[in-house]
């Protein structure tokens, strides 16, 4: 039997235990961490009713006869975690060549979706946004979540990204007004909470899908390059991912004139901006300013980016944890996608020279006020499902961001982005009872995080370390 099976039927076997399926439980003894104040409160009862916090504080609550009781001293609890960059379904990249032109394929299936969803869920993960995609698969997902036939993170979802260029099993190709109009409306009626616009998409197009996207109450992510990040904002889009503003606008003479010409195509593009950026000029400012202004969060997925500026590393192409990955998304990754493809040595050493400002790049969005959330971009090269929203949140750290403010980008932040009347994301009475004990203290390093004693989802223990 593989890994990755052996722990699907642990879980599974977990999960049928009457124990950890009562529907009254106590937990006690413990040190509930404060994300938003970076204060402990230690010898706190957490009294879970169903699937709600009934009573969170430092008197012990009247409980029923039956109320399972869970000690929980010299151990700390936090919010479960929330991955805001996570395709769940997305599986191995294909090309084909037809008529001389290259065809591109995504395989989405509820196998892979089965494989990440076990082991995000053991790794605390309660949550994800899944920020496109097949749109029938992520419906499905979320759909099945819900349900109860599958365990995994619960799932908000956009479906197809609306792009100009096609890639099967991943992008509806838009043109004009009305086949954005039509793309959206089928997305609505899918189930979608979400609308993802992508790069190759106009200034006038992006105006049009938010417009039309607005009329359905759904709210608008992009991945943006040429057009600015600031352009993004003030056409209404509520979210941007990945820390790449790779628009031309917001470099310098002569390379504002300059750059699309002369930057190569595709991820070389990734550290070639960042080499004629300054990151203290004005437009960079006036950029992140309209951000903070505009209320638009930005998830910058720097995990994904380190795994591609780092890819010639064993340290990324053989962590031990890739066992974690479903088989063929891993072979795919090992055999033909990856995100730093025709990369010379040289090109491996300008990205990891340029990372630092990566990062610095991200501290300057927390330091101005943008919200900022913990998102991985789980199904693309490298990125291990679950692992990697503890590796992002080091990553944060690494930037110059705190531990607490890392801890809240990565529960209340992304609570919030996802809904800003959500009832998770926070230990409090009356919130849904997502949380996560650990045995080491995340306040003091972030990497603590991965000491998971025990993963309560909806009120239920759905994964104990034994």
């Amino acid at each position: 039997m593989s890994k990755w099976r052996m722990i699907i039927t642990f879980t599974v076997c977990l999960l049928g235990s009457p124990m950890l399926w009562a529907k009254s439980s106590l937990f006690s003894n413990a040190t509930v961490l404060d994300v938003d104040t970076g204060q402990q409160h230690g010898k706190q009862y957490i009294l879970v009713e169903g699937q709600h916090i009934a009573y969170i504080g430092s008197d012990k609550p009247k409980r029923n006869q039956d109320t399972q009781v869970i000690d929980l001293e010299h151990r700390f609890v936090i919010p479960g975690l929330i991955d805001s960059h996570a395709h769940m379904s997305l599986g191995a990249v294909s090309a084909t060549v037809r008529d001389k032109q290259v065809h591109l394929s995504a395989y989405n299936g509820a196998d892979i979706a089965a494989v990440n969803a076990d082991s995000m869920l053991r790794w605390g993960i309660t949550t994800i946004r899944n920020p496109g995609g097949d749109s029938q698969a992520n419906v499905n997902y979320k759909q099945s979540q819900a349900q109860g036939q599958v365990k995994g993170p619960k799932a908000f979802v956009a479906g197809h990204l609306l792009n100009d260029l096609a890639f099967a099993g991943l992008v509806t190709v838009v043109d004009d007004e009305l086949s954005i109009a039509n793309s959206i409306e089928q997305q609505s009626k899918l189930g979608v909470d979400y609308v993802k616009l992508y790069t190759g998409l106009t200034e006038h197009q992006l105006k049009s899908a938010v417009r039309h996207a607005d009329s359905y109450d759904l709210q608008v992510i992009a991945h943006l390059e040429k057009v600015n990040w600031q352009t993004g904002a003030q056409l209404g889009i509520d979210h941007i991912v990945h820390a790449m503003p790779l628009s031309a606008e917001l470099l310098t003479e002569p390379h504002k004139q300059s750059f699309d010409k002369s930057a190569r195509p595709g991820s070389f593009r990734f550290f070639e901006w960042y080499e004629l950026v300054d990151l203290k000029s004005a437009e960079v400012a006036q950029m992140i300013n309209s951000l903070r202004e505009h209320n638009v969060s930005v998830d910058p997925t720097l995990i994904v980016f380190y795994n591609a500026f780092f890819g010639d590393q064993d340290s990324v192409t053989k962590h031990p944890a890739l066992s974690e990955v479903h088989p063929s998304l891993l072979t795919n990754w090992q055999t033909f996608f990856t995100f730093n493809l025709g990369w010379t040595d040289a090109d491996f050493k300008r990205a990891q020279a340029v990372w630092p400002k990566v990062l610095e790049f991200v501290k300057m969005l927390d330091q101005a006020g943008v919200t900022l959330t913990i998102g991985t971009d789980v199904g693309n090269p490298w990125t291990i499902p679950g692992i990697s929203l503890h590796q992002e949140m080091a990553l944060m750290v690494e930037a110059g961001i705190s531990e607490q403010t890392v801890l809240q980008m990565a529960t209340r932040n992304g609570a919030y982005v996802i809904d800003k009347n959500a009832k998770f994301g926070v230990l409090k009475t009356g919130y849904i009872a997502d949380f996560i004990v650990l045995d080491k203290n995340p306040l003091l390093d972030i990497k603590h995080t991965q000491s998971i004693h025990r993963v309560v989802q909806n009120g239920t223990t759905v994964h104990l370390q034994q």
